[in-house]
């Protein structure tokens, strides 16, 4: 038991040393953003901002902090959703009004989602390192929350996230909402029965914006056989660069965020058995 308490807690350090922090802040506390193309126009309150990432990569994650930062500086206050399992949210407010300790941290870990077996690509090193991120930007005064969406007991998964993400604005019309799904949840074609398609229908379509990530190549942690997810080397269309680009041609979705190339994210219990 010793040994395990240990290993979590080196896991910790690691973590803490790669994404504690990401968002930077300059001498006078103003927040340092990485710039994103395109961002600008949507950074308004009541803004709902669906992003379907390939789940198990840094840049995922990594894409929704850049926005946060941006959302911050504009004064705007910010709801993050993830797919994951709502019922532990309280878990995770707790840890955002934490100091963030290796014990605080452990909290998640031992998670059972966090533990189990099977890894999708959304328990990730990259995930943790979001979470702790914006706990240390709620430690700072930041006006920023964590929601998660997910059922995985429903038998239809897509219907539940789609009324926690409209129980969230409803609850908090003025928030900027980022809700961070695999790419097949936030479609938004007729017909499609995903969530971003009745997310769609309860808002006017000013105040939703469903954006399909975009990558040049690299690496993911998924499933691609059946047989549980690994490190894939994967090809990509991107346009090699950073940034939104609205295109309403396509039905799926009303453009893409593109996060130049991206690299795998190992589950986070991966690396406390190592």
């Amino acid at each position: 038991m010793k040994s395990s308490n240990n290993k979590i807690i080196i896991f910790i350090l690691i973590i803490s040393g790669l994404f504690y922090g990401c968002t930077k802040r300059t001498s006078n506390n103003e927040l340092v953003c990485s710039p994103v193309t395109g961002l600008e126009p949507l950074l308004i309150n009541k803004k709902i901002i669906l992003l379907g990432e390939m789940h198990g990569t840094k840049e995922g994650p990594g894409f929704v902090e850049k926005i946060v930062c941006h959302a911050l500086g504009k004064k705007l206050s910010v709801s993050v959703g993830l797919e994951l399992p709502y019922l532990d949210e309280q878990v995770i407010k707790t840890f955002m009004k934490s100091k963030g300790k290796a014990s605080d941290r452990a909290k998640i870990l031992n998670l059972p989602f966090w533990s189990q077996d099977y890894q999708d690509g959304r328990a990730s090193n990259a995930m943790l390192g979001l979470i702790a991120s914006l706990r240390a930007l709620r430690v700072d005064g930041a006006d920023v929350e964590i929601f998660l969406i997910d059922d995985p007991s429903s038998s239809d998964r897509d219907i539940e996230m789609a009324q926690r993400v409209i129980q969230k604005a409803t609850e908090k019309p003025s928030n900027f909402l980022i809700v961070l799904t695999g790419n097949y949840h936030n479609m938004i074609n007729k017909g499609s029965g995903q969530m971003g398609r009745y997310v769609l229908d309860k808002f006017e379509e000013s105040k939703v914006i469903s954006l399909n990530q975009n990558f040049s190549g690299g690496t993911a942690w998924i499933d691609t056989t059946g047989n549980g997810a690994k490190r894939t080397k994967l090809s990509g269309r991107g346009r090699n660069q950073i940034g939104i680009f609205i295109d309403k041609s396509r039905d799926e979705y009303h453009g893409t965020f593109e996060v130049d190339s991206i690299h795998y994210s190992e589950p986070a219990k991966n690396i406390i058995d190592k």
